[in-house]
């Protein structure tokens, strides 16, 4: 009878998955840049900004945020969600706006730190995609309000966050009744 003789062994390699290596993040479509109000004359040194807590069932009802801003610096208008905010007049894209609690997109880390900024102590968390900075949030809490903010940037990115940093040491807490309404 004939017996059948296996074929040889052939190399079995299994192909290693190709990686490709990480490069600069994805370009993204920048929005458009914020409508500011025109700068009056003789605007006055410093304006307020009014606005409910992001945290509210932290903060005690019926009292808003008060920070105090240079309106030659910053202009008070909505951000491209329609939500109030404050843009800098010479920083494109270096906004302010009032932040609450979120997740985060896959890929992004978090620093965090803990910092006085005026007379309160801020939690602040750097996010980075890549080691790059992608935005800052600060939350606070004068133990009647607790809120937050976040810092969104392009370019100059210490000069928008010295900026910033500059408005959140004003940072405190008024009864509603005495909130100076956004129009």
């Amino acid at each position: 009878p004939a017996t059948k003789t296996p074929a040889p062994p052939t190399s079995m390699s299994t192909p290693l998955p190709t990686t490709t290596p990480p490069g600069p993040p994805a370009t993204e479509t920048l929005l458009p840049t914020l409508e500011l109000p025109t700068l009056a004359p003789a605007e006055p040194v410093f304006d307020v900004w009014d606005g409910q807590p992001t945290y509210l069932a932290d903060s005690q009802p019926g009292y808003f945020f008060r920070v105090r801003y240079r309106p030659d610096v910053w202009g008070l208008t909505q951000d491209s969600y329609g939500q109030p905010a404050l843009g800098h007049r010479t920083i494109e894209y270096c906004i302010l706006a009032p932040a609450g609690p979120r997740g985060l997109s896959p890929g992004m880390q978090v620093e965090h730190d803990t910092r006085k900024i005026g007379t309160l102590f801020f939690e602040v968390n750097v996010v980075l995609l890549q080691g790059v900075r992608q935005f800052v949030t600060y939350q606070a809490t004068d133990k009647i309000i607790f809120t937050g903010f976040q810092v969104n940037f392009v370019d100059e990115i210490d000069a928008c966050l010295t900026d910033a940093e500059a408005v959140l040491t004003t940072l405190t807490s008024i009864p509603e009744s005495q909130a100076t309404p956004i129009p």
